[in-house]
């Protein structure tokens, strides 16, 4: 697919994977325009971009605020008179026990990881519907399964899987919906953001993943084939493919299927 001249917006697209998105769009000739709370994040990537001759641009925003959202539609709209890839990317997990957590972390994790991405979608998808565009939700091999120390994030990444489906169902034909379901992304920093959560908990749960036996994906390969993914205009993603044996087994034999899952846990 040609993607010069065409729009790609990215929430949270200031660092991590977000960004790895912008650069993969961007290298193959797209305009991309990223959204994210953090002015100075934002500045800095939009200098990297430059420095490779990429067509970058940004929109300061918090995708929990529907006016910041509607605000910046209406923007991009200004700026660039469509929109040809909406990604929404923002999100976090967490660790915890479930018999510790409580209503409002739920409630946190389901604005993150789930109404935000309804609200955008929303927001974007008449617009998208014009340009025969792409619809990219950014889930989790816990969109697809539960694991121990997740509760949260899996029970919003639950609801965004539900929603996706629904759009996929409902919406004009004429729109690519993709669902990507990555498994715990390589990150230097990871270790370091959950260990304060894990306490008590074992210092595998710190671990990507909460300590899951899965090898690491790389953002930036896990992006070049979001790419692909919206080339070819698949429905979903599940990286690494394997765990799609772990998710048919579950609907076969979940109780064994169970038992695998908690097997894989790291000690």
């Amino acid at each position: 697919m040609n993607w010069s001249k065409k729009i790609v917006v990215v929430t949270g697209g200031s660092e991590g994977l977000g960004r790895e998105i912008g650069l993969a769009f961007a290298r193959r000739g797209a305009t991309v325009v990223a959204l994210a709370r953090n002015e100075d994040r934002l500045k800095s990537v939009a200098s990297e971009f430059l420095q490779q001759s990429l067509s970058f641009d940004w929109i300061v925003a918090d995708v929990t605020n529907k006016s910041n959202v509607v605000s910046a539609v209406e923007e991009i709209l200004h700026r660039y008179r469509r929109i040809d890839v909406w990604v929404n990317n923002v999100g976090k997990s967490t660790r915890a026990a479930v018999m510790e957590t409580d209503v409002d972390q739920y409630r946190e994790f389901m604005e993150l990881n789930f109404y935000s991405a309804v609200r955008c979608s929303l927001a974007a998808l008449n617009h998208l519907i014009q340009s025969s565009g792409h619809l990219v939700n950014i889930g989790s091999l816990a969109s697809k399964t539960g694991y121990p120390l997740m509760a949260p994030y899996t029970a919003s990444k639950h609801a965004l899987a539900g929603f996706h489906h629904q759009l996929q169902l409902e919406a004009p034909a004429n729109v690519h919906f993709l669902h990507v379901c990555p498994g715990p992304l390589q990150r230097s920093d990871l270790f370091d953001r959950y260990l304060k959560q894990a306490d008590g908990l074992g210092e595998a749960a710190a671990r990507p993943g909460a300590g899951v036996r899965m090898k690491g994906i790389s953002p930036r390969v896990l992006a070049d084939k979001i790419v692909r993914a919206c080339d070819r205009r698949k429905t979903e993603l599940v990286i690494p493919r394997y765990a799609r044996i772990l998710f048919v087994l579950r609907q076969i034999a979940p109780r064994f299927a169970d038992w695998i899952l908690l097997r894989s846990k790291k000690k």
